[in-house]
């Protein structure tokens, strides 16, 4: 399994100390950036905005439900999920993928010794992708054990309409929690995908 990294990466002189070399930074670096350190830290208080479909999630299942439509083909928004180079560009500094039904993943952040790890369920290209989710304790003290993501792509004729949907939850604060996180990375893989 091989490490992709982000482009991010080659702008980090010191990743602990958060120094951003130049002082100038795309928007899409930027937003990544943002969206990550959001993400690793949990103190989102609302959920971004973005021009997409977010359907409410049932408190009382414990499950975080998003929706979102774009322009693009059900292949490409797929394949934004399942190729590590692609899947850097909008989520985390770096991940190793082997996506076949069993495989696992890795992924986390420049600076950080914590990483995100997990299992692929069921993987049918360009349908259906699960996963399960296992954050860090050192991220997510209450909330460090395996949920699973399901994630659907259907072709709507020029346009594909993704659902995002994570369950297993034990509590309502884990859930918001990446309810809101959840929210903000679909905003970044929305800009990715839109500025291809």
């Amino acid at each position: 399994m091989a490490r992709c990294w982000s482009n991010l990466t080659r702008h980090v002189e010191n990743p602990s100390a958060g120094e951003i070399r130049g002082g100038k930074m795309s928007y899409k670096k930027a937003s990544v950036l943002i969206a990550s350190l959001l993400f690793a830290t949990t103190l989102i208080h609302a959920p971004l905005r973005a021009s997409f479909q977010q359907a409410a999630f049932v408190e009382s299942e414990f499950l975080v439900r998003l929706t979102m439509e774009l322009p693009v083909e059900v292949e490409v928004m797929f394949d934004a999920w399942t190729t590590a180079d692609q899947f850097v560009q909008w989520f985390p500094g770096w991940a190793e993928m082997t996506v076949t039904e069993g495989g696992e993943y890795r992924f986390g952040w420049d600076g950080w010794e914590e990483e995100w790890v997990g299992n692929y369920i069921e993987v049918d290209r360009p349908t259906k992708l699960v996963f399960t989710w296992f954050p860090p304790v050192a991220v997510f003290p209450i909330g460090a054990y395996e949920t699973t993501v399901t994630l659907s792509f259907e072709d709507l004729q020029g346009t594909t309409r993704m659902t995002l949907e994570h369950s297993g939850f034990q509590a309502g604060p884990e859930m918001e929690s990446h309810k809101e996180a959840w929210s903000g990375y679909l905003y970044n893989l929305r800009a990715y995908l839109l500025q291809r």
